[in-house]
């Protein structure tokens, strides 16, 4: 057996040698290929491939090119758009930050202006309450007077009454004392 592996590997080196020295028009007619449908199916393929590269490759990879374009346009429109808010989100702090101190500043000075305002109003009660103090003051001094001078009135005729009394009947000290305490209760 071993003798029929080796002359079975001498035939097939000779066979190979063989082929190798004829050259491509050996393995065509090892391979059974025809030239003439070789290269008909050659040229059709050539055919599909430029007809394909023209209509279907070009329209695609130049759809590609746009859309590539569009999306780099979009990234950059976002990181301007996100630059652009970021921008903004400042700016609506800084404006609410200059805001908040504007109102405490308006809040500071309504408060002063509130505090001035009440010590005017304090004062001006105060000037009024002392005004209407003396004006009844005066209102009382001038009562007063009135009923002094009337008070004397009385007195006066009260006294000249007595005198024409005393002269009309002739008092004693007794009667006297009793017109007088009678004068008196009148007067209080």
């Amino acid at each position: 057996m071993a003798t029929e592996t080796t002359a079975t590997t001498a035939e097939e080196t000779t066979s190979t040698t063989e082929a190798h020295a004829s050259g491509i028009p050996g393995v065509i007619q090892t391979f059974g290929l025809r030239t003439d449908l070789f290269l008909a199916q050659l040229l059709n393929f050539l055919l599909v491939l430029a007809v394909l590269w023209k209509f279907a490759y070009k329209p695609i990879m130049k759809m590609l090119a746009e859309r590539e374009a569009k999306i780099t346009a979009s990234v950059k429109n976002a990181e301007s758009i996100e630059k652009r808010l970021l921008e903004v989100t400042m700016e609506k702090d800084a404006v609410l930050g200059e805001a908040r101190k504007e109102a405490q500043a308006l809040i500071v000075k309504a408060m002063a202006d509130t505090d001035a305002r009440r010590g005017e109003m304090v004062d001006a009660a105060k000037k009024e309450v002392e005004r209407v103090i003396e004006k009844g003051k005066e209102q009382l001094a001038a009562e007063h007077a009135a009923m002094l001078m009337e008070a004397r009135k009385d007195l006066v005729e009260i006294a000249v009454k007595a005198a024409a009394k005393i002269l009309q009947e002739g008092i004693d000290e007794k009667k006297s004392k009793s017109m007088a305490e009678e004068v008196v209760r009148k007067l209080t």
